[in-house]
C-alpha cells in the first residue's frame, strides 16, 4: 500500500458520501412510488419493500437494492410490480425525477474538494446512479469543475462493486489502482475498492451503513468526507 503522499487521486461515491442519501433518495422513492401505484396503498408498500425502503419511516435497509444496486436494476424491480408500466416507462420516469431531486451536500464540498486538490490529488465520482443524474447534481451544487472524472452505471465501466469504474479512471489518467483512495458510505463501495485493488478504502458514516458494518471491509472509517483532508495530512506526517 502506498504512503499517503504517494496517493494520486480520490474517487468518491455520490449518494451518502457527497450528498445526503435520505434527503435525495427518500424523495425519489416517494415520488416514483406515487407515480407507479397511484392510490393503491398495498402496491405502494410492495414497491417500497422490493427496493428496501420503509416509506412510513423514511428509512433504507443497509444492502438493499436502492442502496447497492444500479439505477437500472431498481427500475427493473419496479417495472416487474407496477401494472400498466413497462421498463421503458419506469426508466423515463426515473430520468425525469433525477433532474429535480433535493440536493443536500454532506459538507462544504467546495472547501473539502479544494483542500484535497491543494494536496495535488485528482478527484472523481463513481455512482450506480445514471451518469446524467450525477452530472446534474454536481452542476446544481456548483462543484463540477472540481472533478476530473464522473461516471455512472450506464457509462460503460460496469457498476459497483465491480472494479470497472476505478480501473477506467486509472486508465484515463495513467494511474495504478494502488494510487487511488476510494471513499464511500456502503459496504458495496468498500467491496468495489477492494475488488479494484484501491490503495486505501475509506468508509464514511453519512449513509445508511453503520461503523461496525463498514469496518469489516474499510481501511479506515470517518464521520464524513470533511475529515478526509486532515486525515491524509496527519497520516502523512505520521509515516
Amino acid at each position: 500500500m502506498p504512503k499517503p503522499s504517494e496517493y494520486k487521486a480520490v474517487l468518491f461515491d455520490k449518494d451518502g458520501t457527497l450528498f445526503s442519501f435520505t434527503a435525495t433518495w427518500g424523495t425519489f422513492c416517494d415520488r416514483m412510488i406515487s407515480h407507479l401505484a397511484s392510490t393503491d396503498e398495498a402496491l405502494k408498500d410492495r414497491l417500497a419493500e422490493t427496493v428496501g425502503y420503509d416509506r412510513h419511516a423514511g428509512q433504507f435497509k443497509t444492502g438493499s437494492l436502492i442502496v447497492s444496486a444500479s439505477a437500472g436494476e431498481v427500475d427493473e424491480a419496479w417495472a416487474n410490480l407496477a401494472p400498466n408500466h413497462d421498463l421503458d416507462d419506469v426508466e423515463t420516469l426515473t430520468r425525469k425525477e433525477l433532474n429535480s431531486l433535493p440536493l443536500v451536500p454532506t459538507c462544504d464540498l467546495n472547501k473539502v474538494m479544494g483542500m484535497l486538490k491543494a494536496q495535488g490529488l485528482k478527484l472523481g465520482v463513481t455512482t450506480n446512479d445514471y451518469e446524467q443524474g450525477a452530472i446534474s447534481q454536481l452542476a446544481e451544487a456548483e462543484v463540477t469543475s472540481l472533478f476530473d472524472f464522473v461516471c455512472g452505471s450506464d457509462s460503460g465501466y460496469g457498476r459497483k462493486p465491480g472494479p470497472g469504474m476505478i480501473h477506467g479512471f486509472c486508465e484515463l489518467n495513467g494511474l495504478t489502482p494502488d494510487q487511488i483512495i476510494f471513499v464511500g458510505d456502503s459496504t458495496h463501495d468498500m467491496h468495489c475498492g477492494r475488488n479494484a485493488g484501491a490503495g486505501l478504502c475509506v468508509g464514511v458514516l453519512t449513509g445508511p451503513a453503520t461503523r461496525t458494518e463498514l469496518e469489516t471491509t474499510a481501511n479506515i472509517v470517518l464521520s464524513s468526507i470533511a475529515q478526509l483532508p486532515d486525515f491524509l495530512l496527519n497520516h502523512t506526517r505520521g509515516e
